[in-house]
């Protein structure tokens, strides 16, 4: 084929374009009102038979991310969950440092550590 040039067209029904047709190697299957290049020629044959009618090249849809990669959404969840399994620890130790010092002079400091691990945990469940 001399002309190079192609154009976009949408057909109006489901077909295969001939190969030689579409400039291709192989015969080309394509859904009513898919957009599809094919030659400047062929474009205008199949215009001009109303089998066809020229439309915009398709826009380009934004590169999707990979399956396996989490998104900030589930990342961010992730980081929560992980902070709040910490602080549900840190009340667990603080108890047992509470447990442990009852009727001794470090009680009232494990008291207040206890206090404060179960405050930092209050304030994750919000």
């Amino acid at each position: 084929m001399a002309n190079g040039k192609k154009k976009w067209v949408a057909f109006q029904g489901n077909l295969t374009i001939p190969a030689a047709m579409a400039g291709e190697e192989k015969d080309q299957k394509v859904q009513s009102g898919e957009p599809v290049q094919v030659p400047a020629f062929y474009a205008d044959s199949v215009v001009q038979d109303g089998i066809a009618a020229h439309c915009d090249a398709p826009k380009k849809k934004p590169a999707s991310k990979k399956a396996d990669e989490p998104t900030d959404a589930e990342k961010a969840a992730a980081a929560k969950s992980a902070k709040f399994e910490l602080a549900k620890d840190a009340v667990v130790d603080a108890q047992a440092a509470l447990d442990a010092a009852e009727g001794t002079d470090a009680a009232s400091d494990a008291r207040a550590t206890l206090l404060a691990a179960q405050q930092a945990l209050a304030a994750l469940q919000v």
